[in-house]
């Protein structure tokens, strides 16, 4: 394993740089590493370099870089994919692609060649639009630091405006020349036989939700076509359109998610725009800004997907498929995606009140299209009666008592069933992360009794955290159903880098917050002196994480001793990164999540982003972009 010559210097720092403050972990040539990989040309320009966009060719998209999720290769879908599949008759990778009568071509998906197709289909032509939110973000604080990209390559501000115009126009970005043209909005969940808005309808679609994942062209790529691998693909029935071939897949992912559209609408491109706000000295986030006129105009599908009786926001638009399995998820309620849609609020909030108070040439119209749209933010957050919004949710429906966390989730209001009945496994990680990083702690702690917020981190350290060599936190992976916690074998669990961000950006939170208490009168002196220990504890938890957080990237991972039994054998030639490049993989290796979607150890932009993040001392869910409390 690497020495970690840098450790010693860090817990130093992290004393010196003071509250909500955090000293840099990475050197300035390491982000601008990094930077280069998120901006630069990825998956099927595997010869020219390693990155994560795409340039699209559509239209209104045409010249317009956008981000894709992960980086991925040929020789890791084709070499070492198959070697994780249990043994079967004839290979994993053969697969049968069918033409049907709605001109879809598409794979069995009961099949293992079919489920392997439909993944690295998504892998290597999708982008989730909170992928895409996280990208917009890591790219504006380095902006806002300074960092350049590579030359050739547009202004940062400039790139994370690219996918404001792509939620906008809403279709794909590398359709084919066709007539007629593409559809604007084509990538929205209307109102029609498929969707609805909880016995609402929306017929405009800049009014719906975005699909969580988009892919670069419905008729997508495999990325075996023009490789030898192309020999296990079978596609029968084809029409005369050329068009249609072995290797052309359909797109098949159609979920419109609240989670993500709460990051990809508010929390992503706003939080972005107030960063470059901020650092051209401007008073207010323009009105007429893409972000901004987005997110005014999706706010009415967030409106209609509250929970009558919890408050809940629902997880998905009525008739959304869930991510395994046929049925569809109607009436769930995801407690992420609540404490997400909170933290988008509040950032979205912030943005039309600066506007109100700073901005002299609004129309008598657009004023009283920010005080509709702030009217509804309130509603949504503490319901009509003060009382029964998502707040009321958080504090009286998510909270498990017995087990001192957040549930996962559970399913409101559905006919026939109880008005809540909560999902007590999988227990999640990111549910408590994200939520004390919402909440935070005064109002947790008042909520539940003092102490409560740290005591969340100490009950999912138990079994979500990654505990590696020495019995040392690195880190987190996803559940309870992971391998990880006290009782857990390293060389079996998995941590992630998304995730383990996630808990590095909720302990600075409670360290800040807990700091607060330290010298407030508000505490009594027995609270005081139990900060004070608080933040001791979480200070340690913190230095570790962020010390082996440094194992999952791309420059380390495949030296790393810990991760040898369960990562791929010459990783750094199956996933290669070009020479001035860096990145942080997903997941330490490969790994079907309780959740519903396998984990990789490949390049991921999320993780990458979140490290740019953690980097700046950003805290995406804080309107101000603090480790502060925000005053609910």
């Amino acid at each position: 394993m690497k020495n970690f010559f840098f450790i010693a210097p860090l817990i130093l720092f992290s004393q010196l740089f003071g509250t909500g403050t955090f000293p840099p972990f990475q050197t300035e040539d390491e982000v601008t590493a990094i930077v280069s990989f998120l901006v630069s040309d990825g998956n099927f320009q595997e010869e020219s370099g390693t990155g994560v966009t795409y340039v699209g060719t559509t239209e209104a998209l045409s010249g317009v870089r956008l981000p894709l999720s992960y980086y991925s290769t040929v020789a890791y879908w084709g070499e070492y994919v198959p070697t994780t599949v249990t043994p079967s008759q004839g290979s994993p990778l053969d697969v049968t692609d069918t033409f049907h009568s709605d001109y879809t071509l598409t794979p069995d998906p009961n099949t293992t060649g079919g489920k392997l197709q439909t993944e690295r289909l998504n892998v290597y032509n999708g982008t989730d639009i909170y992928d895409a939110a996280c990208w917009q973000i890591g790219l504006a604080v380095a902006a806002k630091a300074g960092i350049h990209p590579p030359s050739g390559i547009e202004g940062l501000f400039d790139l994370t405006n690219n996918q404001n115009l792509l939620l906008q126009i809403g279709y794909d970005g590398n359709i084919p020349p066709t007539n007629p043209p593409p559809t604007e909005g084509a990538n929205r969940a209307v109102s029609n036989q498929t969707f609805d808005y909880y016995e609402n309808t929306i017929k405009d679609p800049k009014n719906a939700y975005f699909f969580r994942m988009v892919t670069q062209n419905w008729l997508s790529t495999d990325p075996f076509m023009g490789t030898p691998y192309i020999s296990h693909i079978t596609a029968v029935g084809l029409p005369s359109n050329p068009r249609y071939k072995a290797g052309i897949v359909t797109w098949m992912d159609w979920k419109p998610i609240t989670g993500e559209n709460a990051w990809a609408f508010f929390i992503g491109p706003l939080q972005t725009e107030l960063l470059k706000q901020q650092s051209q000295g401007a008073d207010c986030v323009p009105f007429n800004a893409p972000a901004v006129q987005n997110a005014l105009n999706v706010l009415v599908a967030f409106s209609y997907m509250q929970s009558p009786s919890t408050g809940a926001m629902y997880y998905a638009v009525k008739g959304s498929l869930g991510n395994t399995g046929s049925g569809t998820v109607d009436y769930q309620v995801s407690t992420e995606n609540n404490a997400s849609t909170l933290a988008g609020l509040i950032v979205f909030k912030k943005v039309l009140q600066d506007e109100l108070q700073y901005d002299p040439n609004l129309t008598a119209d657009q004023k009283s299209q920010i005080q509709e749209a702030l009217a509804t933010i309130q509603i949504i957050i503490y319901g009509k009666d003060g009382k029964s919004g998502i707040l009321g949710y958080m504090q009286n429906y998510a909270w498990d008592k017995t087990h001192g966390i957040f549930y996962q989730g559970g399913v409101a209001d559905k006919p026939g069933q109880p008005t809540w009945s909560p999902t007590v496994e999988p227990k999640a990680v990111d549910v408590n992360t994200w939520g004390v990083s919402v909440l935070g702690q005064p109002t947790i702690d008042s909520w539940f009794g003092f102490g409560t917020a740290y005591n969340i981190w100490q009950n999912v350290k138990e079994w979500g955290a990654f505990y590696g060599p020495q019995n040392a936190l690195w880190g987190v992976g996803y559940s309870d159903q992971d391998n990880n916690g006290k009782g857990g074998d390293y060389q079996k669990g998995i941590i992630s880098a998304e995730w383990t961000a996630g808990a590095i950006n909720m302990v600075r939170v409670l360290i800040t917050q807990y700091t607060a208490v330290e010298s407030s009168s508000k505490y009594s002196p027995q609270e005081q002196q139990q900060a004070k220990q608080f933040v001791a504890a979480l200070q340690t938890d913190h230095d570790s994480m962020v010390k082996y957080l440094l194992t999952l990237r791309s420059d380390q991972y495949a030296e790393t001793e810990a991760y040898t039994p369960v990562r791929p054998e010459n990783y750094n030639t199956l996933v290669p990164i070009s020479s001035g490049q860096l990145a942080f993989i997903y997941a330490s290796k490969r790994y079907m999540i309780p959740f519903g979607w396998f984990a990789n150890p490949l390049p991921s932009t999320t993780s990458t982003s979140w490290s740019l993040m953690l980097q700046y001392n950003y805290n995406p869910f804080n309107p101000d972009g603090t480790y502060g409390a925000y005053t609910w």
